[in-house]
């Protein structure tokens, strides 16, 4: 009996322990399926987070990279669309395989300088290889990060391209503008030594007649003073990037000339073929543009058959007739009759996977900041503007040829005042003041115009010419000045003498000048304004034109 009681007394007992159990266990489960609750609570949050934060690093400005020992182990939408990539697959590899072998050591130094103590941020440019072998400027932010737990690099990259080929532009327009303001300087110099030159060789071709001994060999003298004149004129545009000069032309002297140039700066080993008509057409274009537009694409010919064994450049020019039934004709030109200059080589070819990009500003294979990728672009530009058009052939490997279409231009009967430069000189009379501060250009003009019957006083003084006018006014029925001279300037010559004489016919000669042009000496009241080296047959047929008005007046 007492055992039975003792068992039930127990059993209450129990009964409350498991009561006390069972009342825990609820709590329990309850604060678990609250914390699991929260918890998701929490992922949902957070899940809400990873996606407004990788919103923001897709779509931000600057691409975002993660290197661990130059090991990729992130990149944004915006780094993979800067260099190429796709996002995911390829994503992988050294970072060192995009960077162009010459600033390897400038990403070194990038990657080590932020591991030095108080260097927690720094920030250098680089060129990358994109994946299509094309080449980017980028701006670099490189800081000190963990990933995984472990060191590792944060990139912010932002690509300056443009910006870069700006400065470049910059920097080069920079150069030019010294090399114009040195060019100008020596055009001046020059100019006048070749007045003397081609003055001299035509007193004495003055003399001569027929066969005589010596006759070929000062005109020999002549002709090399006038190709030197031109080449003058030609660093003269190009250095100052002058106006467009367009005009009917003929394009072989222009190509002769540029090919006697490409001969002595090209590698010796570079073959050279002419194929040039001797009958053609007439164009309307710039001279100085079109030499241009040649150069460029001899230049690229010239890097396309770098690693050719027997590199070969032929040159062809020749008159055309596209049909509306020939390939050539499309929207860019009409039938009709054209010059076709073309540049063909037998260098490595273009990459079908590029030849839409060619003609793109900025665009070039070229693995040195040489290659700005403007020379296509520019030649294409420049060959648009005279209603032509620049299109190429290519297989890879097997060379390239790029062909310029230009308008023929019918040449209109020349206007009666019209006298080549090279006819002979006009016989006249009268009496010129010539004035310049070069002994030998004044000694060499007064032989040329009284050999033809002008009558000349020559004066090496602006100062010393006034007075000579000033005595005796009407004595005078022209004057030709030079513009650059110490103590007086040729337009202040002028001034005073069409003060004392108004409508006096002044002729002003300048070897170069950027301060005075054609247009402020018709402002100025002067007649004409011509450029040194001037010949005999410019002097004699201005001087008898505007002596005649001066006379007939």
């Amino acid at each position: 009996m007492k055992f039975i009681l003792d068992v039930l007394q127990n059993s209450g007992a129990l009964m409350g322990v498991v009561t006390g159990l069972l009342i825990i266990a609820m709590v329990s489960a309850i604060k678990f399926l609250n914390m699991k609750k929260k918890l998701k609570e929490k992922e949902k949050t957070l899940g809400k987070a990873r996606k407004k934060c990788r919103q923001v690093i897709d779509n931000t400005d600057e691409g975002i990279i993660i290197g661990k020992e130059f090991k990729f182990k992130f990149a944004n939408k915006k780094a993979c669309e800067i260099m190429g990539l796709s996002q995911g697959g390829d994503i992988s590899g050294s970072l060192l395989d995009y960077i162009h072998p010459d600033d390897l050591n400038t990403m070194l130094d990038g990657y080590e300088k932020p591991m030095k103590p108080g260097n927690r941020k720094i920030s250098f440019k680089l060129r990358l290889i994109k994946k299509d072998k094309s080449i980017l400027w980028v701006h670099v932010r490189s800081i000190k990060v963990f990933w995984d737990d472990e060191p590792a690099e944060l990139f912010f990259i932002k690509d300056i391209t443009a910006l870069k080929m700006m400065e470049q532009d910059l920097q080069q327009a920079q150069r030019m503008e010294a090399i114009g303001a040195l060019s100008g300087g020596i055009a001046h110099d020059f100019n006048n030594i070749l007045t003397t030159i081609i003055g001299n060789a035509e007193v004495a071709l003055l003399d001569l007649s027929g066969q005589e001994p010596g006759k070929s060999e000062f005109e020999q003298i002549r002709e090399s003073g006038y190709r030197a004149r031109d080449l003058v004129r030609q660093i003269l545009s190009i250095s100052r990037q002058n106006a467009m000069d367009v005009q009917p032309l003929y394009l072989s002297p222009i190509i002769k000339e540029a090919l006697k140039l490409l001969r002595s700066t090209l590698p010796k080993n570079i073959e050279i073929v002419e194929n040039i008509d001797q009958k053609l057409d007439m164009v309307r274009a710039d001279s100085i543009q079109m030499y241009q537009v040649f150069m460029n694409l001899c230049t690229n010919a010239k890097h396309a058959m770098e690693k050719e064994e027997s590199p070969c450049l032929e040159v062809g020019l020749e008159n055309v007739t596209l049909r509306s039934s020939g390939k050539e004709v499309s929207n860019n030109l009409k039938p009709g009759r054209y010059v076709k200059l073309s540049v063909r080589d037998n260098g490595i070819g273009i990459d079908p996977g590029i030849k839409d990009k060619i003609f793109k500003p900025y665009f070039t294979t070229k693995e040195s900041v040489a290659g700005s990728g403007l020379g296509l672009a520019t030649s294409l530009g420049i060959v648009k503007r005279f209603c032509g058009h620049l299109t190429f052939e290519s297989e890879n490997g097997k060379g390239a040829c790029f062909i310029v279409y230009l308008p023929a231009y019918e040449m209109e009967e020349p206007s009666n005042g019209f006298v080549p430069e090279k006819n002979a000189p006009v016989k006249g009379e009268g009496k010129i003041l010539f004035v310049d501060d070069e002994k030998e250009i004044t000694i060499v003009s007064k032989k040329m115009l009284e050999n033809i019957g002008f009558s000349v006083m020559a004066v090496n003084s602006g100062r010393e010419a006034l007075e000579y006018f000033a005595r005796s006014p009407d004595f005078f029925d022209l004057m030709f000045t030079d513009m650059a001279m110490p103590e007086m300037t040729g337009e202040k010559l002028a001034k005073e003498v069409l003060r004392i004489r108004p409508g006096f016919p002044v002729i002003m000669c300048t070897g170069h000048s950027d301060t005075f042009d054609e247009t402020k000496a018709k402002e100025s009241g002067i007649m004409e304004y011509i450029t040194k080296p001037y010949n005999l047959n410019i002097l004699s047929v201005i001087a008898l034109k505007y002596i005649k008005k001066s006379k007939a007046a």
